[in-house]
This record gives C-alpha cells, sequence and structure tokens, in this order.
C-alpha cells in the first residue's frame, strides 16, 4: 500500500486481516524470532547466509568436538585403544616411555600422568593433593570442553603442601567449603584434569608412584557431608564419534554436546538455531532444505580451512625451535574463536605457557633437516644462560620417522636440569650438549645425548618458566631464546672439565 492511500477493504476484511498478522506474529514471536530474522526465516534461508553461519559454527564448535573425541575415546568407549578408564575415577600410568613401544608421538620421560574426567553436572568435585616435597615438579591441570585451561595448581601454588582445590560446573552458586584453598570453574559440565609428577629416573618411578596415590577427587556432599545431598546427574546415552564427525556428521555431533556445553551468548545461539544446530534450533538439520544442507556443510569446510590457515600462522619459530603456545585460558583468546579453535588443532590439551612450554625442532642452524647419519651437531647454552625456569627443564630425543625414543648405549633418551649440573663445562662457562649416533669421546659422554643413525627431532620442555628477564615468555617474544642446532664443521675439541664434575650414572 502506497503512503496516504485508502484502504478499499471493508471493516470485515480488515479486521480477518489483523488477525492474521497478529496470529503470524504471535508464532513467530514463539520461535524466539525477531526483526529482520523473522522475515528471513519465513521466506527461508539465503545459502550465503547459511554457508556463513556454517563456517561461524564450526569455528566455535570445533574444540567442543575435539574435547569429546578424546573423552570418547579415553573414557567411554571400552573397546578403543586408547581407553583409560571410566569417568570420575584419578587413572594413574606409573610408566617411563621406552625405545619400541609405539602409539605415542614423543613420549614425556619426565613426568608420569594421571587424568580425570570431571562430571560437574551435580554438583563440584574436590580435587585434593598430598604433601611434595619442594624440588619435585607437580601440577594440577583443568581444561573444559571449550578447551580453556580454566585454571592450575602447582609447586608455586601449594609451597609443597598438601591441600585441596574445588572445580566446579558453570551453574553452581553453593558455598565454598572449609578446607578448600583454590576455586577453578570450568565453563561446560566436564573438565578433564591433568595431573603431572615429576620423576627423577627409573629408581625414582616406586616414590612418584607412591605420590600419584595421593591423589584423590570427591564430591562435595562427601567432602562436606550435608543434610541433603543434591539429586544425581541423569544418565547420558553417549553417541558414538564416527568418521565423519569433523565434517558431514559434524551439526550431530554438536547438537549431541550443546547441552554439555552451553553457548553463552544468546545471539549467537538464535544465528546457530537458523542452521539447525544449538537450542534455540526449529528445525534439525536434516529437515533443511538440500541446498540449504550443501550450503551449511561448505561453511563446515570453509570453516575447517580457516582453522588450518591461522593454525600455521601462530606457528613461530626463533632458532629453528618452534615457540609457540597457543593454550590458554578464557581471558587469553580475548573472544576470538578462531584462535582457539587453532590452539585446539595444534595442541588440544596442552598447559598454558605460563605453567610449561613445550619447544620442538627438527632442523639445524641453516634450516636442514636433523640427521645422525650424516652429521653430528651441538647445542652451547652460554654460562648463566640455560634455559631460564622455576622448575626445571628437559631436552628429549626423537627418531623423526617413528616419534618414539631410540635404543643407545647409554640408554639415555634426555638429558635436563640435574644431569646439566654434571656436564663438563667450557672455559667461559658455557655448556654444549653434543647430539649424534657416535660419542663425542669418554671425556664428554656427560655432555651426549645419543641420535639415531638417521632422521630425529628434539623436544626442549621448561616447566615454570621464569616470568622476569630472561624469559621465554611471552612466548615467540621472550628476552631469552633457545641456541640454534649446529652442525658441527671441525673435529671435536676437548672442553675443560671442572674438578667439581662428576661422571654421570
Amino acid at each position: 500500500m502506497r503512503f496516504g492511500a485508502r484502504d478499499s477493504a471493508g471493516p470485515g476484511r480488515r479486521t480477518a486481516q489483523v488477525a492474521i498478522k497478529l496470529a503470524v506474529a504471535g508464532a513467530l514471536l514463539g520461535l524466539g524470532l525477531s526483526g529482520c530474522d523473522r522475515i528471513r526465516d519465513l521466506r527461508g534461508l539465503s545459502t550465503e547466509d547459511a554457508r556463513a553461519i556454517g563456517k561461524e559454527a564450526y569455528i566455535a564448535g570445533y574444540p567442543i568436538v575435539t574435547y569429546y573425541t578424546a573423552m570418547h575415546a579415553q573414557n567411554i568407549d571400552a573397546n578403543s585403544p586408547a581407553y583409560k578408564g571410566p569417568i570420575g575415577a584419578i587413572l594413574s600410568e606409573a610408566v617411563l616411555p621406552a625405545p619400541g613401544i609405539a602409539g605415542v608421538n614423543r613420549p614425556n620421560g619426565d613426568v608420569i600422568i594421571s587424568t580425570l574426567q570431571a562430571d560437574l553436572r551435580a554438583e563440584p568435585m574436590v580435587l585434593c593433593f598430598p604433601d611434595v616435597a619442594s624440588e619435585r615438579y607437580f601440577s594440577i591441570q583443568v581444561t573444559d570442553m571449550n578447551m580453556y585451561n580454566v585454571g592450575s595448581v602447582d609447586n608455586r601454588k601449594s609451597s609443597g603442601a598438601a591441600g585441596c582445590v574445588m572445580l566446579m560446573g558453570p551453574s553452581f552458586l553453593g558455598l565454598v567449603p572449609t578446607g578448600v584453598k583454590q576455586l577453578l570453574r570450568s565453563s561446560t559440565d566436564f573438565a578433564r584434569v591433568i595431573y603431572r609428577t615429576q620423576v627423577f629416573g627409573p629408581e625414582d618411578l616406586d616414590v612418584a608412584a607412591r605420590m600419584q596415590s595421593g591423589f584423590t577427587v570427591q564430591p562435595l556432599s562427601i567432602f562436606r557431608p550435608t543434610s541433603t545431598a543434591p539429586a544425581p546427574a541423569p544418565a547420558i546415552t553417549w553417541q558414538p564419534v564416527s568418521a565423519t564427525a569433523f565434517d558431514s556428521d559434524f551439526a550431530k555431533t554438536l547438537n549431541f554436546l550443546l547441552p554439555m556445553a552451553q553457548i553463552a551468548d544468546p545471539e549467537t545461539a538464535k544465528r546457530f538455531g537458523r542452521i539447525g544446530i544449538g537450542p534455540a534450533r526449529t528445525k534439525s538439520f536434516d529437515e533443511l532444505p538440500a541446498e540449504t544442507r550443501e550450503a551449511i556443510l561448505a561453511g563446515f569446510a570453509d570453516g575447517k580451512a580457516a582453522i588450518a590457515e591461522r593454525a600455521k600462522s601462530l606457528e613461530k619459530r626463533v632458532n629453528g625451535w618452534r615457540v609457540d603456545s597457543p593454550t590458554g585460558d578464557q581471558s587469553s583468546f580475548k573472544g576470538d574463536f578462531l584462535q582457539r579453535a587453532a590452539a585446539a588443532s595444534l595442541t588440544p590439551f596442552g598447559p598454558s605457557a605460563i605453567d610449561a612450554i613445550f619447544l620442538p625442532v627438527d632442523t639445524d642452524s641453516r634450516g636442514a633437516p636433523l640427521d645422525g647419519a650424516a652429521k653430528r651437531y651441538t647445542i652451547t647454552f652460554p654460562s648463566g644462560l640455560q634455559p631460564p625456569v622455576n622448575a626445571f627443564w628437559s631436552l628429549s630425543m626423537y627418531d623423526a620417522r617413528t616419534g618414539g625414543l631410540v635404543a643407545n648405549s647409554l640408554n639415555r633418551y634426555r638429558v635436563d636440569t640435574l644431569a646439566a649440573q654434571n656436564m663438563v663445562q667450557g672455559p667461559d662457562g658455557s655448556t654444549t650438549i653434543y647430539l649424534g649416533a657416535v660419542s663425542p669421546g669418554p671425556g664428554l659422554e656427560a655432555n651426549w645425548l645419543p641420535a639415531p643413525s638417521g632422521p630425529f627431532s628434539l623436544v626442549l620442555r621448561m616447566y615454570m618458566p621464569k616470568a622476569k628477564a630472561p624469559s621465554i615468555l611471552p612466548a615467540g617474544k621472550g628476552s631469552w631464546s633457545p641456541p640454534a642446532v649446529m652442525a658441527a664443521t671441525a673435529p671435536m675439541v676437548t672442553a675443560v672439565a671442572p674438578e667439581a664434575a662428576d661422571t654421570p650414572q
């Protein structure tokens, strides 16, 4: 109708038109739609919008689906090769890696690991830990389904004394019990807890394992008995993880998980609902028109490509070492869901850089691949400039082809802070580590990290990196950098051994 035109319809017809409009408006309000969104959804979602929202949903949901694939394999599917044990139990592995063990890429021989898949739906869980000798590193890391590291406990926070922390879900509003030192809040209903306990070699394994047995978990109602315990959370019929969980089944998988990892922003939830994802959906993904589904799947592919591109851009190298450490807490991502997804793709369940940082390298100072069959190599730390940490550092050797440890005559697969104390120093106080398949000589074997007769890689692990200069932090931009791996170009020169140096065992 033109502005100022007269309505030729009679009163009865006008009344009917108004009634129809009111009925339509009421139906739209019932769907939670408003403004332009109401009109768009009546006329159908454009393929361009469907693709754009599909990309956004994939990026936002990728960390959640990544979390679930690990949770399902380790704590739900008892037939999975990766299965460790049920949800709610602390599962400890007091085993050090050895040559010939397959299935783990670049295994960590510094610590033994315990894990807990915590169900926080009914009530919080209280995590307690024993007294820890000040010289032994330990940490408790909590990562939720959004792949946020929601907090950690370590020697810095506990001062070596026994204690308890309370891990709560997003909706808990109760009181904090006496005896709890720290509160950790997960943004989702489930969270993974990773315990790391330092081991001082094979002879110390039993001692470290006894400390592992001191980790406990209790529901809050048992830790602090009350007259009325909360009702148990309803049982979940767990959805299998299909081979296409990150492709054609992504919407189905994410819809299964979103009740446990809610979309906080209502506008985002409304957009996702238009493509059949999340609590605001009015149709399932499968009920959408075929061309809309195809556009959404194209959006998923766009999201996957965007994550890969961002992940590649996050890889920072200094002197050949990868020094990026993108994982962190919610505030560290500053609302950037693409950054969060890229971090989940690069280092799922990795520690925050302030807690520990792991730096791999597979090339020498000239960018050539490390190869023990062709060359010998060295890494030299100038005097006073070994990796700056408050706990300890280690350097581990791996076969680049398998990611496993390499058998050698010394049964040595890593060197660390303690080993460096017994290394031969140069006249200027520097410490040189020799890397190669052949011994550098009896006088320098304390400094030798045996390499395979073929391609190899290294990982420098720094636990509790120092925040003050010299520091690796912020990752890739700090005042300290790991020295390049140098290919030997001349015969080795025997360094001067200080009188106090001991022959390593």
